[in-house]
């Protein structure tokens, strides 16, 4: 029972500390997340259009 209260305070001083830190730097940047964002989204509508010409070539290629 003793050692779960000190996991629970241990636990409660470093989310506290965590919280302090983060509110002394609200600023946070983002713009290399939204380019990163951009070119994922590029890679993935790729990816998408050759998987469906592939099923459409198949889908062809079985009705001849």
């Amino acid at each position: 029972m003793r050692n779960m209260f000190k996991k629970v305070a241990v636990g409660a001083v470093a989310l506290g500390s965590s919280v302090l830190v983060m509110a002394a730097d609200s600023t946070v940047d983002t713009s290399s997340i939204t380019a990163a964002g951009a070119t994922v989204s590029l890679v993935g509508t790729a990816v998408f259009a050759v998987y469906v010409g592939v099923k459409t070539f198949k889908w062809i290629r079985g009705a001849l």
